[in-house]
């Protein structure tokens, strides 16, 4: 027996597993569907890169053309391409002399079917471009520097939503344990009550109502189990680990300062969202560049080797090159200017929401450190009126002792000190969450300031 007892120990030991804070936010980041598509949008735009440089090398094709035709000009044409033409195409046989000067040539206006192999390797390249590649080039890469920021600004949200979660999850846990001593409580109680009955010190009622008051007790402890398993749910889900089943004390985010000036500051310089922003400021001015290219002559070069015969052939007498370089300037187009005015109003824009986003982050950082100094005062007040609430229900079970009150009252401090009770532990919640919200705001990582401490002084 003592075996079977040993066994079943360690196969639910393999499959439970008690989690802390940092152990979450590793797996969920680890394991997150959502970060891994966005690395794969980082991939993306490095393919994007290397396809302007692409670009900028040309582009060499193999080409085969096979035809076959009695077409008067491709059948003369292939054959002065394969230096196979001949008086005789021209009709020399016909010709006796300037008498002959109006009569149309047989072989040249109606030739014998022929067929023709083309066979050729194309290289063509963009000389000048008007810099366009090349600033189409730097925009490709301030944008992936944005997916990295973005891939780095849903990290930091994700490790909020962890800590939320977590930290739910830890709250449940306490309202279960809060329950079960609320269950001890009253069954103590119950058994005065009975006593005291039996003894014909009280009425039957004091027993009734100790009765309900457990019942309401116990449905409370069953919400609170539902909610802690429904936290282990999300938890599960987040991290992609279905061994689960608890997890330890609640996580404060340690902050570094909580100056205004120097969170702001700090934020200035390592928010992504902002970082984000200003990036997208350089690529609005990079897409006035780009629409300035077009006022630029462009250049390109067309390189061209290949045989041309009757039949397929690799021949030194049928083979032929062509080496072309073409310019082309754009006298007029009025496209060119407003694509410009937009480039240029779209950078205003940038500007502007970059701004913006400045004034809304230490309108965000404000708010936050009020509503911190506000938590922690009602976290404060919360701890006083727990410790009052206690002691006015220990008074209060002496005094039901003595038959000075009745059990209604009893009761009723009771239910008061389990709310306090409650109303502490979402204190502590809220303002966990509290200093997670400055954290994100001031764009401080998660990972970096995670501390085992139960709360910040």
């Amino acid at each position: 027996m003592y075996k079977l007892y040993l066994s079943l120990f360690i196969i639910s030991s393999a499959y439970s597993q008690t989690i802390d804070f940092n152990e979450v936010l590793d797996l969920t980041l680890k394991n997150s569907k959502d970060l891994k598509n966005q690395k794969l949008d980082i991939d993306l735009s490095k393919l994007d890169i290397n396809k302007v440089d692409s670009v900028s090398y040309g582009k060499l094709s193999f080409e085969e053309q096979i035809n076959r035709t009695n077409h008067a000009g491709y059948v003369f044409n292939s054959k002065l391409s394969s230096r196979e033409a001949t008086f005789n195409d021209f009709g020399a046989a016909q010709y006796t002399g300037a008498n002959s000067l109006y009569i149309q040539p047989e072989n040249l206006n109606y030739p014998k079917d022929r067929n023709n192999f083309d066979t050729k390797l194309n290289y063509d390249i963009p000389l000048f471009t008007g810099f366009e590649l090349t600033n189409q080039k730097d925009v490709l890469k301030l944008k992936k520097k944005v997916y990295e920021l973005k891939y780095n600004l849903n990290k930091d949200q994700l490790s909020y939503e962890v800590l939320k979660a977590y930290n739910a999850a830890v709250v449940a846990k306490e309202f279960i344990q809060a329950a079960k001593k609320a269950k001890e409580s009253i069954i103590y109680v119950k058994k005065t009550a009975n006593a005291f009955h039996k003894e014909g010190l009280v009425t039957k009622i004091d027993v009734k109502q100790a009765k309900v008051y457990e019942s309401n007790v116990n449905s409370k402890h069953i919400d609170a189990q539902n909610k802690f398993d429904s936290a282990l749910a999300y938890l599960k889900f987040l991290t992609s680990n279905d061994k689960i089943t608890d997890v330890k004390e609640l996580k404060y985010i340690k902050l570094k300062s909580l100056d205004f000036n120097t969170l702001y500051k700090n934020a200035l310089i390592n928010k992504n969202s902002l970082k984000m922003q200003s990036l997208n400021k350089k690529i609005t001015k990079k897409n006035i560049d780009i629409a300035n290219s077009k006022y630029y002559p462009t250049v390109y070069s067309h390189l061209e080797y290949g045989f041309n015969d009757n039949k397929l052939s690799l021949s030194d007498d049928k083979d032929y090159y062509n080496a072309m370089i073409g310019l082309k300037y754009t006298l007029f187009d009025n496209t060119r200017n407003i694509d410009k005015q937009k480039s240029q109003i779209q950078y205003q824009q940038s500007s502007l929401n970059y701004e913006k986003l400045k004034d809304f982050t230490k309108l965000e950082l404000k708010k936050a450190l009020l509503e911190l100094k506000s938590k922690e005062k009602i976290l404060k007040e919360k701890k006083e009126a727990l410790n009052l609430s206690n002691e006015i229900y220990k008074q209060s079970q002496l005094m039901y002792k003595n038959h000075l009150i009745a059990m209604t009252n009893l009761l009723d401090q009771e239910a008061k000190l389990r709310n306090s009770q409650a109303e502490l532990i979402l204190a502590k919640y809220e303002k966990s969450l509290v200093l997670a919200n400055i954290t994100l705001i001031a764009g401080d990582s998660f990972i970096q300031n995670s501390t085992n401490t139960k709360e910040t002084k």
